[in-house]
C-alpha cells in the first residue's frame, strides 16, 4: 500500500510540475528590457553600430526599421527570430518563429533594449493522425514559450555591443 501511495503523490507532483510551464502571460509580461553598459562608445557610435547590426541580422517581409531619431538616440525595429527549442521539442516546433518589435534608446556609453509584441507564428501543417492543422499567428500565452525566447533576445545586447567595434578594423580595404 504504501508503494502505491508513493508512485500516486509521484505522478501528481510530475503532473503538476508539467503545468507550471502552462501558466498564461500577461502583456506586461510579454514586454521586457534590459540596459547595456557600452564604455568607450558615444551615442553616435552606438547610434551607427546598432543601426548597421539590425539590418545585418534582422531579416523580415516587413519594413525592418520602423522608426529612427539620432537626436533623441532612439530606433525601433521588428524582427523575427526562429523559436529556439531543444530536443524532442523541435519535432513539433521547428517551423515556429517569433516575430517582435526592439527599441534601442541610446545615451553616451549605454543603451537599453526594450522588446514587445511578441507573438508565435507556425504555418499550417497535416499529418496522418491529427489531420489538417491551422497556421496560428498571435501573442504568446504561456510561461514556458515566453521563458525560451526571452534568453535568446535578450543577448542581443551582447552581439551589439560585440559589433560596434568590428568595422574600425575594415577602413583599409
Amino acid at each position: 500500500m504504501r508503494c502505491w501511495m508513493k508512485l500516486f503523490f509521484g505522478m501528481i507532483s510530475l503532473f503538476l510540475a508539467g503545468c507550471a510551464g502552462l501558466q498564461p502571460v500577461t502583456d506586461a509580461d510579454r514586454t521586457f528590457e534590459r540596459v547595456v553598459e557600452a564604455p568607450g562608445y558615444s551615442k553616435e557610435q552606438i547610434f551607427n553600430g546598432t543601426k548597421i547590426w539590425i539590418a545585418e541580422n534582422f531579416k523580415s517581409a516587413k519594413a525592418v526599421l520602423e522608426y529612427e531619431n539620432k537626436d533623441a538616440g532612439t530606433l525601433i525595429g521588428n524582427g523575427i527570430i526562429s523559436y529556439p527549442c531543444s530536443g524532442l521539442e523541435c519535432i513539433a516546433k521547428a517551423d515556429w518563429k517569433v516575430p517582435f518589435t526592439m527599441r534601442v534608446d541610446i545615451k553616451d556609453q549605454k543603451f537599453r533594449l526594450t522588446f514587445s509584441n511578441l507573438h508565435l507564428s507556425w504555418p499550417p501543417s497535416y499529418n496522418r493522425t491529427y489531420g489538417a492543422q491551422p497556421g496560428h499567428d498571435g501573442p504568446i500565452r504561456t510561461k514556458s514559450d515566453l521563458d525560451a525566447v526571452r534568453p535568446v533576445l535578450l543577448k542581443f545586447g551582447d552581439q551589439l555591443l560585440a559589433s560596434f567595434g568590428k568595422d574600425k578594423g575594415k577602413s583599409d580595404w
